[in-house]
């Protein structure tokens, strides 16, 4: 194991952050704190991994907590002396006097090529806007939402129809590789230089919820083919309802054969996989689909010739007649 002569923390709870701190302890890093959520999150992070049993494992000191800038966490931080702090996947925003809490700085890291796809939910909207270059960007915390001075970028290409579970792949990669980079810098006593970010190529995410993934059968076939790939595993997924369930599909298809046409949300024809469903300007093979809690759904439940989806004047319709006006 690589001897750091620094205290260098880790923070995370995410299976992003578990990919990246197997692949440093991996290589003989030293990490002597992580800083990560306690067991059983899962219902308040989509993507929550429990690293408890792998820090055991590892001997690495935990430190639970749901609020990094509380007076309890930053006292706890205190007694530990810290010197580095390696953001492997936390979404709260650090305030000064966490930060303070490292001698040296606090390493943050962001999925895109900073200043561009500064906020929230990065790798969805990475697939939502289609882009076919992306980067890990690394950079010095400071109190703003990714706003600190560059210390490298790491720059990757996306594949065509790529799943939010393959860019979350690369991004974890790309994190282990960049981390083990700056570790080897401290323990190596080399110099980190820091750049700052040119303010003219700021753009800014929006956040995100899993209401955002239902599927409007009005909309073109290229956002929706796009919003599918951009919410599955490990997040939750896109959905619609049909004989009052709610319904989500993990998978999708262009139709190639361009031989049925329906109405707005209306089943087609079905194969192994799912179901082919009409939409604004084409059809789509919704596949995979499984029940809200995640038990497949099998292909027998859905009729040719249904519509998925609610008529909003027809639910309104049936909603004021149920209260008598």
């Amino acid at each position: 194991m690589m001897e750091a002569k620094h205290k260098i923390c880790c923070i995370g709870a995410n299976l992003e952050s578990f990919e990246c701190l197997r692949y440093l302890v991996d290589q003989g890093c030293s990490i002597h704190t992580l800083i990560t959520l306690p067991s059983g999150q899962s219902k308040h992070v989509s993507d929550y991994y429990d690293l408890h049993d792998f820090c055991k494992i590892h001997k690495i000191n935990v430190l639970d907590t749901t609020n990094v800038n509380s007076d309890e966490t930053i006292q706890e931080m205190k007694k530990i002396g810290p010197d580095y702090l390696f953001t492997l996947g936390w979404s709260q925003i650090f305030k000064a006097d966490f930060i303070a809490c490292f001698s040296k700085f606090v390493v943050g890291t962001h999925p895109s090529k900073l200043p561009h796809g500064r906020g929230r939910a990065p790798l969805p909207w990475t697939i939502l806007e289609d882009l076919r270059t992306s980067a890990v960007s690394f950079f010095k915390i400071d109190t703003g939402v990714d706003t600190g001075k560059l210390i490298f970028q790491r720059e990757f290409d996306i594949p065509p129809r790529t799943y939010v579970k393959d860019l979350y792949s690369e991004v974890a990669k790309q994190l282990g590789l960049g981390f083990h980079e700056i570790y080897k810098s401290i323990i190596g006593k080399e110099s980190i230089t820091f750049s700052t970010q040119d303010e003219k190529g700021v753009t800014i995410r929006g956040k995100r919820t899993p209401a955002d993934g239902l599927l409007e059968f009005d909309k073109k076939i290229g956002d929706i083919e796009k919003l599918i790939r951009a919410v599955a595993e490990p997040f939750p997924g896109a959905y619609c309802y049909y004989k009052e369930e709610k319904i989500v599909f993990w998978e999708v298809e262009f139709d190639e054969e361009d031989i049925y046409f329906g109405t707005l949300g209306q089943i087609l024809q079905k194969n192994k996989k799912g179901i082919l469903v009409q939409f604004f300007d084409g059809k789509l093979w919704l596949n995979r689909p499984s029940h809200e809690k995640g038990n497949a759904k099998d292909l027998k439940f859905f009729r040719i010739g249904d519509k998925l989806g609610y008529s909003v004047q027809d639910a309104i319709f049936k909603l004021s007649n149920s209260h008598g006006t």
